[in-house]
């Protein structure tokens, strides 16, 4: 069981655009993941994927929906 209480990587998946990375630390957003953040420098190793892509889905869905 992995603990995400510890600095990760929160991967946002999107629906239309290329994923990304928050630094659960500092809260920086990057298109690529490295070991550590550019920004703060801490290590981070492991990720916590975020579905972005869902409500993304369900919004573009709303603005087409033709009722």
């Amino acid at each position: 069981m992995r603990r995400m209480n510890q600095p990760h990587w929160i991967k946002h998946s999107h629906l239309l655009g290329p994923d990304e990375y928050e630094c659960s630390r500092c809260g920086a957003v990057f298109k690529k993941r490295s070991p550590a953040c550019p920004n703060c420098g801490t290590s981070l190793g492991l990720e916590k994927e975020k579905q972005d892509w869902v409500d993304e889905a369900e919004e573009l869905s709303w603005i087409l929906d033709d009722d």
